[in-house]
């Protein structure tokens, strides 16, 4: 007895935002200074909901499982 046996990976990627940032917040990340973006970053880290999710799928092509192999 023999069968066929295939790999799939999903992967879900999910997008997430946050609520309006205040102006400060704004001018604090466009600044590129990395210690003002972490400061924004942990002001609004728990805020971060769903709003787009994708799933994507990897399938390998069958290979033949032969009976002394399962």
């Amino acid at each position: 007895m023999a069968k066929l046996r295939r790999k799939v990976i999903i992967t879900t990627v999910r997008w997430e935002d946050t609520e309006e940032l205040t102006e400060d917040q704004v001018k604090r990340w466009k600044s590129g200074d990395e210690d003002l973006q972490d400061e924004v970053h942990d002001e609004v880290v728990d805020d971060f909901d769903l709003v787009r999710d994708k799933v994507l799928e990897d399938t390998e092509w069958p290979e033949l499982i032969e009976e002394n192999e399962y």
